[in-house]
């Protein structure tokens, strides 16, 4: 994992290691002191790690304003490991004369009292477990536990004397009860600066027991995060349904009334952005974990939304015969969505899970499901089970520690056991993609749960079939068109009857890892000719994405591999579309491509992020509420809450990303400031709202100079890029020169 890493007193280069020392050596980052760290902000570092160093402290100030120090410095929820000679161990094995030599119980004296080689190597404290705990605890620290090795570097906590282990090694956790800033790439370019983000802390071992109890197996250590994903807004339900001749549960078409409710709805930002865009629904979100509900009602309170709410409440509970619901069903929900969920518990609660779906859909309703699947994720079922067993030797508060440990031990594997890399050859790139990621709250999310289960697609359909749920198509667009397939493959997928073992062979031949399926409860399929008179009528839009291809043919990356466009029809759909919002009839009729192609070049331009559906006057109509939530939305980011996105009215899927940088940019434009003027404020606003540039390499940006340039060049991407799709989605009005829009 990405997140920063201090190692005090080391000297072994480790990558995504910082190294502090006293003394100066090749290899050392940062010289200095341990009780010293005050060239480091609040909440910089995920781990700490300093073994053999605290002995060398007095026991009277030094000592506790090193641990006081790293603590300062740890995220909250964040590690620290340190390693001491164990006094217990070392008198023990002292007084023990008749077992041990002079010079022997000589070399035990000096383990006690330092090695005395240079000026630092003195021990002012004699430290046993029950000492350390005190002090640990006194300089803010939780959960300790001790622990027989690191696993992390070839030092002096794993020296042993005549056979016994001498080190006393114990891992601490920072509390989680403040939620501070981390910087994260946010939707930018390499060099872009981060946008603020905050730490999911981490349970103590005295909280995992306590949270497992209701946990159900369901990792609960750490909330999850604020996401938006496109696949779950109604209109793109509507249109995936559409393009399998299925009919939507909305008759009416947009800007109707209808019901939707999200199962395991998480922190509340994704439904909150959909009740924005869609003030014609009404929204309804469950999830078991407390901190998700409490964020999510304060979130829908801070944003004045009244058509969505929130409620606490356990999959199983609700699906008891007696159960009283926290929540009005009233004649059915048109949909019910649950997002990363199934394939992250137990079986019982699967089986809960989808007969609340079954039960509480309208018929004709449909129920978006996503999950991990085989066989993608054949490979990281490796990394999840060497994971599970570093957890059960450390402790369930470890997670973090288990996942790194568990990737270390994968990669060294694969470097020399070349029958691993055989079996198992997509390892490696899975192994980076997870050390790459720099969102403790996902990879806890993702790895920690129990009952963690990726399906073969058969299983999944099946279990759905038992509560009247009928596979009717995917929203993840293009999987919806096996014809993009090479032309083998397309003709044995289109030869299979039976749609169940379809789903499996295409899962097969692209090495499927996740599948978002969108099943309905009473299949309404259309006549081919009543499916095409609804096409007819939907709108598309630009989305500002399109464009800069010149006269290379686009080429899109799907699931099904990379399409081209050789016959450069999909040019000619964006070109039309430059043009402003038109019906697929009238492009039908512009460009004359036949229908059957024109949905699927749309499918895969929606996929794309190159188009957007086009609400038309229902997403007039939202514009004015939108706005007002977005500039909610950004008076929260500036005081630090994690909610990078903003609601698009105009499209209804088409949250759009955006930075707390981002938010200074176009505020300074819209105040018509010149680009050096606008630069200087918006590092102003930065610096006043403590968030750190960061370069291409992660590095933090220190000099002025180079933090501007930085700055202008985020300010010119966001002009020829943003801007123009923050218009398309609705998000703001063109005006002249400037822009008017949010009040920030």
């Amino acid at each position: 994992m990405s997140l920063r890493k201090l190692h005090i007193g080391g000297k072994q280069l480790s990558p995504g290691w910082e190294i502090l020392n006293a003394n100066d050596a090749p290899g050392v980052d940062h010289l200095g002191k341990a009780e010293d760290l005050s060239r480091f902000e609040d909440n910089t570092f995920a781990q700490v790690y300093a073994s053999h160093v605290f002995e060398h402290l007095d026991y009277q100030s030094t000592l506790s304003t090193a641990l006081g120090e790293c603590c300062r410095v740890l995220i909250p929820g964040g590690q620290l490991m340190v390693s001491v000679p164990d006094l217990d161990i070392l008198a023990e094995l002292f007084c023990r004369k008749a077992d041990f030599s002079a010079d022997e119980r000589f070399l035990l004296m000096r383990m006690m009292f330092g090695g005395q080689v240079d000026q630092y190597d003195f021990h002012h404290v004699g430290l046993n477990q029950e000492f350390l705990f005190s002090y640990l605890s006194k300089a803010g620290f939780a959960g300790m536990e001790r622990v027989a090795t690191f696993g992390l570097f070839d030092d002096a906590s794993t020296l042993l004397f005549n056979g016994h282990a001498i080190s006393l090694n114990i891992l601490a956790f920072k509390p989680g009860a403040d939620s501070p800033r981390e910087l994260e790439r946010h939707d930018a370019p390499a060099e872009s600066t981060r946008s603020v983000e905050q730490a999911a802390p981490v349970a103590t071992c005295f909280q995992a027991e306590a949270l497992a109890a209701w946990g159900r197996g369901y990792f609960t250590g750490t909330t999850y995060g604020s996401y938006s994903f496109i696949e779950l807004a109604p209109n793109w339900i509507d249109f995936a349904l559409l393009s399998q001749r299925q009919r939507p549960p909305r008759s009416g078409g947009e800007g109707s009334p209808f019901r939707y409710l999200e199962l395991g709805s998480g922190m509340g930002h994704g439904l909150c952005l959909l009740a924005a865009a869609y003030p014609e629904g009404t929204f309804v979100g469950v999830d078991f974990h407390p901190s998700h509900i409490a964020h999510s009602q304060w979130l829908a309170a801070e944003l004045e939304l009244g058509n969505v709410s929130f409620h606490e409440a356990d999959f199983l509970e609700l699906a008891a015969a007696d159960a009283r619901l926290p929540f009005d069903p009233g004649a059915g929900f048109h949909y019910a969505v649950a997002h990363g969920i199934l394939s992250w518990i137990g079986a019982t609660v699967r089986d809960a899970l989808l007969q609340l779906a079954g039960r509480l859909l309208r018929p004709g309703g449909c129920f978006y499901c996503s999950y991990n699947t085989f066989p993608g994720w054949l490979d990281r079922s490796a990394f999840k089970a060497l994971a599970d067993l570093e957890r059960q030797r450390l402790g369930p508060a470890n997670l973090p520690l288990a996942l790194q440990r568990a990737g270390s031990s994968l990669e060294r594997l694969l470097q020399s056991a070349s029958p691993l890399r055989k079996t198992l050859p997509q390892l490696a790139t899975q192994l980076e993609r997870i050390n790459q990621n720099n969102r403790p709250d996902y990879l806890c999310g993702e790895f920690g749960a129990e009952h963690w289960q990726p399906f073969y697609v058969g299983q999944v359909h099946h279990l759905a079939a038992a509560h009247k749920l009928s596979y009717a198509a995917s929203a993840s667009l293009p999987n919806n068109f096996p014809s993009l397939l090479p032309a083998p493959l397309a003709e044995q997928l289109a030869a299979e009857a039976d749609p169940t073992i379809r789903q499996a062979l295409q899962d097969l031949a692209i090495n499927q890892s996740f599948r978002r399926d969108l099943f309905v409860k009473g299949p309404l399929p259309l006549s081919r000719s009543a499916q095409e008179l609804q096409l007819a009528q939907l709108l598309l839009r630009a989305t500002a994405a399109a464009g800069g291809a010149g006269d290379q043919p686009l080429r899109i990356d799907t699931n099904l591999g990379v399409m081209g466009d050789e016959s450069g029809r999909l040019q000619q759909l964006e070109a039309q579309l430059a043009q402003g919002p038109a019906s697929l009839a009238e492009l039908h009729q512009a460009l004359a491509i036949p229908p059957e192609e024109l949905v699927l070049l749309t499918s895969l331009l929606l996929h794309a992020g190159r188009v957007g559906l086009d609400r038309g006057a229902a997403g007039e109509a939202a514009q004015a509420s939108c706005r007002a939530v977005n500039a909610r939305l950004l008076a929260l980011m500036q005081g630090g809450h994690n909610l990078g996105y903003l609601a698009a009215p105009a499209v209804g899927h088409g949250a759009q990303p955006f930075s707390l940088i981002d938010g200074f940019v176009l505020d300074g434009l819209q105040q018509g400031l010149d680009d050096d003027i606008l630069c200087n404020c918006v590092l102003l606003g930065l610096q006043a709202t403590g968030i750190e540039l960061r370069g291409s390499d992660g590095n933090l940006l220190t000099d002025a100079d180079e933090c501007l340039r930085q700055i202008h060049t985020h300010v010119s991407q966001f002009r020829s890029t943003t801007l123009p799709r923050l218009e398309q989605l609705g998000i703001v009005d063109a005006c002249d020169a400037h822009f008017r829009a949010i009040s920030i």
